[in-house]
């Protein structure tokens, strides 16, 4: 019997007590292949052949560049001293969709636009009895500011509780925009295009 011929794949079997890695038959029992471990001799030299196997692998740069450009996370800002902060610490969020959201809101929101700020807003602010906690338009004006933090969504007539909510909702939505705008070529080429028109416009 050889590989081609085979029913199945082999089995790996690892042996540590005699360090050989054994490739056999499922069916026979056979040992086909059989090849010596290599074991590092510290957590050190393992992370070092971890990160140079890394560093050869042709897929590293695809993989960094759909990490930086799909993942957004949340950044602390600075810290006050520490016997005036109290709660939890303060957030800020580079929001990915502030260049052109003036192209998806104006005159009127577009249709998928409105349905994930809606979803973002009952699934972060959330519905006390029927009721949305927060305002549509105060979401929609958070999505306009380059960084979507509770001190910039709070006014006079808006508590900080509230404005966190909003905050949150923001950051939400923005993210969901953001993320189908990359998942549809077409939407973002007509965004590009648009924002070129528009600036040479000026």
């Amino acid at each position: 019997m050889t590989l081609l011929t085979q029913p199945g794949p082999l089995h790996r079997h690892v042996d540590y007590e005699t360090g050989h890695i054994l490739h056999t038959d499922p069916t026979t029992g056979e040992v086909i292949t059989q090849r010596e471990m290599v074991r590092p001799k510290n957590p050190e030299a393992q992370y070092q052949a971890w990160t140079a196997e890394r560093r050869a692998d042709n897929r590293l740069a695809a993989d960094h560049g759909n990490v930086t450009l799909s993942k957004v996370e949340p950044t602390a800002e600075a810290v006050e001293p520490a016997n005036s902060v109290r709660g939890r610490p303060k957030t800020s969020f580079a929001n990915p969709v502030a260049a052109y959201m003036y192209l998806l809101a104006l005159p009127n929101l577009l249709p998928w636009v409105d349905h994930i700020i809606t979803g973002s807003i009952i699934t972060s602010a959330g519905v006390t009895n029927g009721k949305i906690n927060v305002k549509a338009r105060a979401v929609i004006g958070a999505l306009f500011a380059t960084e979507i933090t509770a001190e910039a969504c709070k006014t006079g007539e808006i508590s900080l509780r509230t404005a966190q909510r909003i905050a949150k909702a923001a950051r939400h939505a923005a993210h969901g925009i953001a993320s189908y705008v990359e998942r549809y070529p077409s939407i973002k080429a007509e965004l590009d295009s648009e924002a070129l028109f528009r600036a040479f416009q000026t």
